[in-house]
């Protein structure tokens, strides 16, 4: 009699959320590129996401393996076109939100983002990532409720 035994690998979805700053010599064209790198690379790395971009801060929602997504964030902060690198959230995740993103992206405003309830976003006796690392689950919701909006697209800067 034979047996066969297979090894059951369990691997659990994770989130990582981070904002940083824009440099100044970080223009939109160099943003195009690395939006459509960024979209292939995670592709094969089954990375989904989301890259906001409100006026020079970025809000980044990871989703896929934690050891991809730590990789990931490791060649982000060496990147000198980000300033002020803050990881805002790390954790699992039961299912993606952005499951057939490799990388969505859209700039909005800030009145963009009070309109889906992220009012008083700038508490003047924090910095933006201390703020949001406080608010970080609030803020992802806010994310993923933009998400569902009809005005968030997988598309380009213009």
């Amino acid at each position: 009699m034979m047996f066969l035994f297979f090894t059951l690998i369990i691997r659990f979805m994770y989130c990582l959320c981070y904002t940083s700053k824009k440099t100044a010599s970080f223009d939109i064209n160099e943003l195009k590129e690395i939006l459509v790198k960024s979209r292939i690379n995670n592709e094969k790395k089954d990375i989904t996401g989301i890259l906001l971009l409100i006026d020079d801060l970025f809000i980044q929602i990871l989703e896929g393996e934690q050891n991809d997504l730590d990789e990931l964030y490791d060649v982000i902060k060496k990147d000198d076109r980000h300033d002020y690198i803050q990881k805002i959230y790390s954790g699992e995740i039961a299912t993606r939100n952005f499951l057939t993103w490799s990388m969505g992206f859209q700039q909005v405003t800030w009145e963009d983002l009070e309109e889906l309830g992220m009012e008083r976003l700038h508490d003047k006796s924090l910095s933006l990532s201390e703020y949001f690392r406080h608010k970080s689950h609030y803020l992802i919701e806010v994310i993923k409720e933009f998400n569902k909006s009809s005005e968030l697209k997988l598309n380009l800067p213009k």
